[in-house]
């Protein structure tokens, strides 16, 4: 298989914690290559909100009995940047509802279309053509791609980038593990043991390996990079030619990165991570122990933003973790960061345990 970032060192614009019902980063792989089902019935609740949008159903799953089904779509930014807005639904109204139907929740469904009672298409998927209508809203509404001419270490670098396809689910699904690391891997229950469920900002590499669809942004930090991630609202100090002992900087869940520069790659090598989970969608909750070492390179390659990482974790691991390419940033023009406030998932589990 294939595969770091800085508490201190780091600067952290922490979002908004608000009890409010709305699902949470528990990485999407319980809907990873599930079945398409349909949804059809009348809003009861609405909660569009970061990091998941939500929509309560009362209705039937293709001529199943009537129930409550939550309805889950991207976070409230990137819905926006495709031109989905709160207020296109609204409580009372009837939806029709098509998306991959959790195997992990009843009930459960990651929302692609929604058909509106009077017509209208909502696509919340990042591609892909209208399933019912003509009259749609959504989808790729972002500015178009631009390659990037300039030397990476030059300037080319600095700037706003997109990923494509959001979050990728790739991986092979037998990570190198120790016995006892395997174990507690197996153990783990994302839907009750994930931290960030109850709006605990995640660490390395989460920060990175579960961005979606959210931009990132690097800036010049004086002789250091910024990293800036509309993920959770954090930037990452990148320390450049340190002279210091990572050995001596107090573990944090983001870690501390150096960074140098190979010809057009960007390579930043992690230590000092005390965050307990190594996630890799599909691979959620694998441990994660204070020995982890990450590499990351950026990769300008014709005129897009290329992805590699290396983690190598000796308490968990039998051997490293690789992965390459395994996302690929765009430059479009004109797109800003927007907020990620968190909202607390405990009332959803409440209300909907599944």
């Amino acid at each position: 298989m294939k595969l770091k970032s800085a508490w201190s060192g780091v600067i952290l614009a922490l979002p908004l914690l608000v009890p409010l019902v709305v699902d949470a980063h528990h990485g999407r792989g319980e809907f990873f290559n599930q079945p398409v089902g349909e949804v059809e019935g009348v809003v009861v609740d609405i909660r569009w909100r970061n990091p998941h949008v939500t929509i309560t159903v009362q209705g039937s799953a293709e001529g199943g009995p009537e129930t409550l089904w939550v309805l889950e779509g991207s976070d409230a930014g990137t819905l926006a940047r495709r031109g989905l807005t709160d207020g296109h639904i609204r409580v009372g109204d009837r939806i029709r509802a098509a998306g991959a139907i959790s195997n992990r929740r009843e009930r459960w469904l990651a929302t692609r279309h929604i058909l509106l009672a009077g017509g209208t298409e909502l696509i919340f998927a990042s591609s892909g053509s209208p399933r019912w209508s003509a009259n749609h809203i959504g989808g790729d509404a972002l500015p178009p791609a631009v390659a990037v001419t300039e030397r990476a270490s030059e300037g080319g670098i600095f700037r706003m980038w997109m990923g494509e396809g959001g979050t990728p689910y790739v991986v092979e699904e037998e990570p190198p593990l120790t016995r006892a690391a395997r174990a507690a891997w197996q153990a783990y229950d994302a839907l009750s043991h994930d931290p960030v469920l109850d709006c605990e900002i995640p660490g390395m590499p989460r920060v990175m390996t579960v961005v979606g669809a959210r931009p990132i942004q690097f800036e010049r930090q004086g002789e250091d990079i910024l990293l800036r991630s509309e993920n959770y609202n954090l930037a990452r100090l990148i320390h450049m030619d340190a002279e210091q002992d990572p050995d001596d900087i107090p573990a944090s869940p983001l870690g501390y990165s150096r960074g140098r520069w190979e010809g057009e790659t960007l390579v930043v090598t992690t230590t000092r991570i005390n965050w307990p989970y190594f996630d890799l969608p599909p691979l959620i909750g694998i441990p994660q122990s204070e020995e982890v070492e990450i590499e990351e390179r950026f990769t300008l390659l014709d005129g897009q933003l290329v992805y590699d990482f290396r983690a190598h974790d000796p308490v968990n691991f039998t051997t490293p973790i690789e992965e390459t390419r395994y996302m690929v940033w765009n430059w479009r023009p004109g797109l800003t960061l927007g907020t990620d406030a968190c909202e607390d998932y405990v009332e959803v589990r409440q209300r909907h345990p599944g």
